[in-house]
């Protein structure tokens, strides 16, 4: 893979521009982009995006090194606080990232009065195809990477600077996996939108259908370090999805009756 899109030496100092940087800003970008016609159509002010947007980047941030340090490597990080701040270094956890954001711009938007569902349904399929975008990010920079494997489109992830540690087995490419459920939930998402019923309709859908993937693909990632729980028997993401999808399906159980 290609960690670094670009590693070259300008006027005498060496200059790298790491794939999954740019990925993950071209990600949040667009994302940024889609909601704010949304909010533009439907006469949300374009400020209460840009404050989002900002939130959303700053809560992401720190809700996914969050997850990570306490969840996924605290033996680790005890052991090195020093590396608690080096996120430069990688070590972040999406799970983290979605539920810090969620209550950040719930927040957000209780103060200011707003829609919390309406405004997470225009912001929904924005963030399934930064997921997209992400997730390549994340293939091209090694990490997340899958368990081994003997398929066709298996990959090994043996390129310098890479963060896998798998080496030269090939693996499964989960990352392209989540990215593929990615577009696929953006596909589905712009289409329910013409047909969307009630309030928060998107949201909980986008939720549910993530929440499945996430679950279905975490038995085929290899990077065992971000633990388990009941001695092994499930990831802590496969925990939270377990955790989200009954909440969203009843959600979107009541919600419809509601409206009826």
């Amino acid at each position: 893979m290609h960690p670094f899109l670009i590693d070259a030496v300008v006027f005498g100092h060496r200059f790298r521009l790491p794939t999954y940087g740019l990925l993950l800003a071209i990600a949040f970008s667009t994302g940024y982009v889609l909601t704010l016609k949304r909010a533009i159509r439907n006469s949300i002010s374009p400020k209460h995006i840009e404050n989002l947007f900002l939130i959303t980047i700053l809560g992401s941030i720190f809700g996914a090194r969050f997850f990570h340090i306490f969840f996924e490597e605290f033996s680790y990080y005890s052991r090195h606080p020093e590396k608690i701040l080096a996120i430069w270094e990688g070590g972040y956890t999406f799970y983290g990232a979605l539920l810090t954001s969620i209550f950040l711009i719930w927040l957000y938007l209780r103060w200011k009065k707003l829609s919390f569902l309406q405004i997470m349904d225009m912001i929904s399929p924005g963030a399934a195809l930064g997921l997209f975008i992400g997730r390549m990010g994340c293939f091209f920079a090694g990490c997340c990477w899958g368990r081994p494997s003997s398929m066709p489109w298996a990959v090994a992830f043996n390129a310098p600077d890479t963060l896998s540690s798998s080496g030269n087995v090939a693996v499964h490419p989960t990352q392209v996996y989540e990215a593929l459920s990615g577009l696929l939930i953006f596909i589905f998402l712009n289409w329910r939108f013409t047909k969307k019923k009630y309030e928060g309709q998107i949201f909980l859908e986008a939720l549910s259908l993530y929440s499945v993937a996430r679950f279905a693909i975490e038995f085929f990632r290899g990077d065992d370090y971000r633990g388990y729980l009941f001695g092994g028997f499930i990831s802590y993401s496969q925990f939270i999805s377990l955790a989200i999808l009954p909440l969203a399906l009843s959600g979107m159980y009541l919600y419809s009756k509601r409206k009826s």
